[in-house]
């Protein structure tokens, strides 16, 4: 049930190299899957959640619900492939999204710019000025992504277990070292890892379905889960709205019982008494 979330960099060959560990290991592997997965689920366009993904948002955006909205089913479908195990994931967010999963090993793939820039030329059949242009772009609007999302640096070492400078084009190598990585004993699963990975997708699984129910998709709470039972924490304007939810998240597959903690705050502010 290991899982391998690869983070790379635009010309780092990061997809090639999370493919050939996926056939060696005889993993499932997952890229672009994911916004399919998210759009059949919960009929987005597959255009709209790559550029809810790809693109740095704008100050306005940071306050779009609805983008927020896509990126709850973008979480909800990681987390069911997640739950299954066995898998390589070649995405920017991966590593983020189980970053408190023991048995989850966190992989950065990088090279030089100038590496990333010849690589982009020759597959893209790109000048030099206009691969410099995208590679830069890319890294731009990656940095703003992952921070608007995780509140983090995705170029700090700090956040993957092993960081891989591909700059060499050894590509046998960097299979074979991930692989081993894979298969160390500090990846293998517990049933309390297994148990984290349940936890993060049922909690993301509700959390889709509060933004796919019309009655609740404008609620902004906080949803945790533990061995199905699901804790809601928010403010609302009045308990009823917190009660619609809690019966949205009982119908979602795993639930098992669902509390609430809510703030209740007035629709109209009456303003100061004299």
């Amino acid at each position: 049930m290991t899982i391998v979330a690869i983070s790379r960099e635009m010309g780092s060959g990061g997809y090639e190299t999370g493919a050939a560990v996926a056939k060696v290991l005889g993993f499932e592997y997952v890229n672009r899957q994911i916004l399919l997965e998210a759009a059949h689920a919960h009929g987005v366009p597959e255009a709209t959640l790559v550029d809810v993904v790809a693109h740095r948002p704008s100050l306005w955006e940071r306050f779009d619900v609805e983008r927020r909205r896509y990126l709850t089913f973008l979480e909800a479908a990681y987390y069911t492939f997640a739950e299954r195990g066995n898998l390589v994931t070649a995405s920017r967010s991966g590593p983020f999204f189980v970053r408190d999963v023991q048995h989850a090993l966190k992989v950065r793939i990088m090279a030089p710019v100038e590496v990333r820039v010849r690589r982009v030329m020759a597959q893209e059949q790109l000048d030099q000025k206009a691969a410099a242009a995208k590679v830069h772009a890319y890294d731009r609007e990656m940095s703003g992504r992952i921070d608007y999302l995780f509140g983090v640096d995705w170029t700090r070492p700090e956040h993957y277990d092993l960081v891989l400078n591909t700059s060499d084009d050894a590509w046998e190598f960097y299979t074979d070292l991930l692989v081993a990585a894979a298969r160390h004993p500090r990846f293998q699963p517990t049933p309390e890892s297994r148990q984290k990975v349940g936890d993060l997708s049922l909690a993301a699984q509700v959390r889709a379905a509060l933004a796919t129910n019309s009655g609740t998709r404008h609620l902004s709470l906080e949803v945790s889960a533990q061995a199905g039972h699901v804790v809601l924490k928010g403010v609302v304007f009045s308990p009823a709205m917190m009660d619609a939810a809690a019966d949205v998240v009982k119908r979602v597959p795993g639930v098992s019982s669902v509390s609430s903690e809510a703030v209740e705050i007035p629709r109209i502010y009456p303003g100061p008494i004299m």
